[in-house]
């Protein structure tokens, strides 16, 4: 589960965002928002949150919408609410249908040469038809720009997970994080490279862990017949080692995905990495509407069998932006 949100300046290389852009608007207040929908085909449907796959694959259908407010009390204070509802409807394997809300405040001020702020973000998500899980972000970053086309930007972030079903799952997260964003083609494409650090701290001490993470997006847009495209492409390498010596279920993922109980199985210290590739391709037809082919290839490793797997998800969306 994707939550992470853009930052002033950023487009994260995790997910669901829409760039502000270096240039601030003019206006006092201006308001967006969108509403997409399409068909996903998972090839190994899996909880992100829980580390574990079903081994079977399914179709879904995806829904996306979002508003988001930007205000502007000042030329160079800069206040951005937000709210989206993402969602999947499986075809057969309907315990893994989800819903994610998110709520966003993100409130900025440029000091030039450097611009200083602050963010929050809050969700709620419902694992088939049963509250899951409910997700904290508070961060501070920093940010400045170095030269004509690169950005560099610091944050610091606090996170609280509280599972509905999994209390021993629990947590606390302290990070930091820094993107380096390269722009080209008249701002309205650039590359971006970023490393984050995670320690997290569980209720259960099985479930601390310490998280490195290199992250880098490529996002070019251009004009194709007068339309407005959009082509990203992305890579993620996450490792995850955990405090404590390995454990594995003794229940199958399926018969209980939110708990499961945990055994001791070897004394060699638990660990996890994440490879992940995406793609997709954003293809105007009218200014307001869009068509979105996309695909991504997660391989996960560990050692613990649940851990260990491949994930193809290939889709395609019709979106509506206003």
């Amino acid at each position: 589960m994707n939550l992470t949100r853009s930052l002033p300046y950023v487009v994260t290389v995790f997910g669901l965002t829409t760039p502000l852009g270096f240039a601030q608007a003019n206006e006092q207040a201006a308001f967006n928002g969108h509403l997409s929908t399409g068909i996903e085909h998972d090839s190994n449907v899996s909880v992100d949150d829980l580390n574990a796959s079903s081994d079977q694959s399914d179709q879904a259908w995806v829904i996306d919408a979002g508003l988001e407010g930007v205000l502007k009390p000042t030329q160079r204070l800069n206040l951005t609410l937000g709210y989206s509802l993402s969602g999947s409807r499986y075809q057969e394997l309907d315990q893994f249908d989800q819903d994610i809300h998110l709520l966003s405040a993100d409130l900025s001020y440029d000091f030039d040469p450097v611009t200083i702020g602050t963010s929050y973000h809050y969700s709620h998500s419902v694992l088939g038809s049963e509250p899951f899980l409910d997700f904290q972000r508070a961060s501070a970053y920093i940010g400045s720009l170095i030269g004509d086309d690169v950005y560099l930007l610091a944050s610091l972030q606090e996170k609280q997970k509280d599972y509905e079903e999994s209390k021993a799952r629990d947590s606390d997260i302290r990070g930091a994080s820094l993107d380096s964003f390269f722009f080209f083609n008249n701002a309205r494409s650039h590359f971006v490279i970023g490393v984050d650090y995670e320690e997290e701290v569980a209720e259960a001490e099985t479930f601390d862990n310490d998280v490195w993470r290199v992250r880098a997006t490529l996002l070019n847009r251009f004009l194709l017949g007068g339309e407005n495209n959009r082509i990203r492409l992305g890579w993620r390498y996450e490792t995850r080692e955990y405090d404590q010596p390995s454990v594995s279920s003794s229940g199958s993922f399926l018969d209980n995905p939110f708990t499961g109980d945990f055994i001791d199985t070897s004394s060699s210290r638990r660990a996890e990495q994440a490879n992940v590739f995406e793609a997709s391709w954003r293809i105007g037809l009218d200014g307001t509407f869009s068509v979105e082919p996309s695909v991504s290839h997660g391989i996960y490793q560990g050692n613990e069998d649940s851990t260990d797997y491949s994930r193809t998800i290939a889709g395609l969306t019709l979106r509506a932006d206003f």
